[in-house]
């Protein structure tokens, strides 16, 4: 069986002339995750931000912001023309469009530079890459206006791929509960005073958003042998905090690769000497904003087996 796990990405920030984000009834937010082809599963909120769980991963809100991911085949690009439309040209102060290499990129509907093109056709933008294309990377449609830049501007994400056998028989094990993964991710102690909303997809794969005040995580699990994927995210301060917790997800997980991407996350990174670090591109947007963007794969020792599909269905 595949999925997809690898998201699409879109943050949109508006101006103070626009009524807050979290005034908008449900229907609003309805309407945009429909547009992508997802659906709204379940939600938390505090007095500043509000957090959805979807059909395929999250969507965030705050007074002048959202971010939104999605996955599988899921057409996210259109949830991002209809807040345009619904908000208006002028009243957007930034946009970020999002999407990384995918395992099977010809099952998607749209690429990214067809996505690109039809942002480009409403906002003024341009098109960058982090990585290289033959390999691992994440290409990003911006904005061209500059940003001033606020706290919750400061964002990493660790996207984890083929972890080890015992993992995965772990995360795929049947009649698995929330409080199980919970546990599993530490996410009590990691996470103190956050709120948590979770869920478990059958025949397995995982999804939870986490908020407190202003700040946000979110951790997805795609866990299907023939293409495992965990997606970590968050607003935390980048700073040694925030590298034990990636460290964490590591150490636990146990990928075989992974990503690390951080908008205006300054400290380098060192995994150990388990891990090599493949490709690394550290540069400044034209808006201002630094992005620091590093591949990293575990150092081989021994040969691997090769890999024997169980049945024809999954090539």
């Amino acid at each position: 069986m595949f999925f997809e796990g690898a998201e699409k990405k879109c943050e949109i920030i508006t101006s103070n002339a626009v009524q807050s984000l979290i005034e908008k009834p449900l229907s609003f937010w309805e309407d945009l995750v429909s547009a992508s082809g997802a659906t709204i599963l379940s939600s938390i909120e505090n007095e500043q931000s509000t957090a959805f769980l979807l059909s395929e991963s999250s969507l965030f809100v705050w007074s002048n912001r959202i971010l939104m991911l999605t996955c599988g085949e899921t057409k996210l690009v259109e949830s991002a023309e209809l807040f345009i439309d619904s908000i208006g040209v002028k009243n957007i102060d930034g946009l970020f469009f999002q999407r990384k290499n995918e395992y099977r990129s010809a099952l998607q509907s749209t690429d990214f530079m067809d996505d690109a093109k039809r942002l480009s056709k409403k906002i003024e933008g341009q098109v960058v890459c982090f990585g290289k294309l033959h390999s691992h990377h994440t290409l990003l449609f911006h904005t061209s206006k500059k940003l001033e830049l606020a706290e919750q501007d400061k964002t990493c994400e660790l996207l984890m791929y083929d972890m080890e056998p015992e993992v995965l028989s772990f995360l795929t094990r049947e009649n698995l509960r929330t409080k199980e993964l919970r546990d599993f991710f530490k996410l009590d102690s990691l996470f103190s005073g956050f709120s948590f909303d979770d869920f478990i997809f059958r025949p397995y794969g995982y999804s939870l958003n986490g908020i407190k005040e202003d700040q946000y995580f979110t951790v997805h699990v795609t866990p299907q042998e023939v293409c495992p994927y965990v997606s970590f995210e968050t607003n935390l301060q980048i700073g040694e905090e925030s590298l034990s917790i990636l460290q964490y997800f590591i150490d636990r997980l146990r990928p075989g690769s992974f990503d690390v991407l951080r908008f205006n996350g300054h400290k380098d990174l060192f995994f150990g000497d388990d891990y090599i670090r493949a490709i690394h591109v550290k540069d400044e947007l034209s808006i201002a904003y630094s992005v620091d963007f590093s591949y990293f794969n575990k150092r081989q020792k021994e040969p691997e087996l090769m890999y024997s599909y169980k049945n024809i269905e999954e090539i």
